[in-house]
């Protein structure tokens, strides 16, 4: 058979499938990041007037202190303490007539302070007028403690849309589309006809795998030049580069190979869509089951190692780190011998008639 003929044949019958799919991902690329700007707000957790305040450690113990200047003001008041709701200050420094103060505190392992200026105001009465709020340590949301996750920063909530849902979504469906390619032959009988014209089993197993790689080569580029034209009507191009989000996005394509090569192995080995589906899910949901846990709980991270997903730094690059070469060359390497063995088992495998 000559060569090219089987990847017709598999574009002709699974052509819709792949359209609706890519439609489904371009929307999902584009919405996501424009949900960004109400995110970010929702998970803004700067204190009230943090930009009106000024922090700066000198030492463990020595804090130097300043803040804008408030119309009217006589004096103004400082409140210390270890929440920012100053229900019980640590300290409060009355009758301050400049705008910078320096304050010693105890020394502590972990110190942890609040610094809350009222301006004094002398009209027809003497009134407090709030002026700021500031921290001494970075603070940080709870989602951001908990899974490292920054959801105010376009990269740290881009990183979401890679983490949460993309090997998930993709990589299942991917491994749907793989498995039936070689799993329609068998149940429908075929295989022996197609294999009694002058194709070699090789040949057949290439061609499968050219045209679904293929696919998901070009289902991630249409993804990255979508997501990158919604980052740009966001303004946050010059946060997140669009060589980044190219190249993470792509990057993530090793991924896949792995998984449409495991997906056509269980395809082969079960002769069998529903069982071969099944295994390919399991293998899928279990890589991703095993990285989430491995980002969220610290203790477990040493189990990372032993997922695919991990070896797609996609924050490094996002960050401006670079991608590490070396861990996309491991996956390139892993997609091939399970396409080798995938191979060997086929050749081993009686075709029924």
């Amino acid at each position: 058979m000559k060569f090219g003929n089987t990847i017709l044949m598999e574009l002709r019958n699974s052509w819709r499938g792949y359209f609706l799919f890519m439609v489904v991902v371009i929307l999902i690329s584009a919405s996501f990041t424009q949900i960004y700007p109400s995110v970010a707000e929702a998970f803004d957790e700067d204190l009230d007037g943090a930009e009106n305040v000024e922090v700066e450690v000198v030492d463990e113990s020595v804090v130097n202190l300043s803040w804008t200047q408030h119309p009217g003001a006589v004096n103004y008041t400082l409140f210390v303490g270890r929440s920012p709701q100053m229900i019980v200050p640590f300290h409060v420094e009355r009758g301050i007539e400049d705008t910078r103060f320096t304050i010693t505190l105890p020394l502590e392992e972990e110190p942890e302070w609040y610094f809350g200026v009222l301006a004094v105001v002398e009209d027809e009465e003497v009134r407090e007028e709030f002026v700021g709020m500031d921290t001494n340590v970075e603070r940080k949301s709870a989602i951001e403690e908990v899974m490292g996750i920054d959801y105010s920063d376009i990269r740290g909530f881009l990183s979401v849309l890679w983490s949460m849902w993309w090997v998930l979504l993709i990589g299942l469906y991917i491994g749907y589309a793989s498995v039936n390619t070689i799993s329609k032959d068998y149940e429908e009988r075929r295989m022996d006809v197609i294999l009694s014209n002058p194709i070699s089993r090789r040949q057949y197993l290439f061609e499968k795998f050219t045209v679904i790689s293929a696919y998901t080569f070009f289902l991630l580029l249409v993804s990255a030049l979508v997501t990158i034209a919604s980052v740009y009507s966001l303004g946050e191009l010059d946060t997140l580069p669009a060589s980044a989000i190219f190249l993470g996005t792509m990057l993530s394509w090793p991924i896949f190979l792995v998984i449409i090569a495991v997906s056509f192995l269980f395809a082969i080995y079960f002769e069998n869509s529903k069982k071969a589906v099944g295994t390919s899910f399991l293998v899928v949901l279990f890589q991703f089951g095993v990285h989430l846990v491995g980002d969220m709980a610290e203790a477990l991270e040493y189990v990372k190692p032993y997922t695919i997903i991990s070896y797609w730094n996609h924050e490094s690059i996002l960050y401006g780190e670079g991608a590490n070469w070396g861990d996309i060359a491991v996956l390139f390497f892993i997609a091939a011998l399970l396409t080798l063995l995938a191979h060997y088992v086929f050749e081993k495998k009686d075709i029924p008639t």
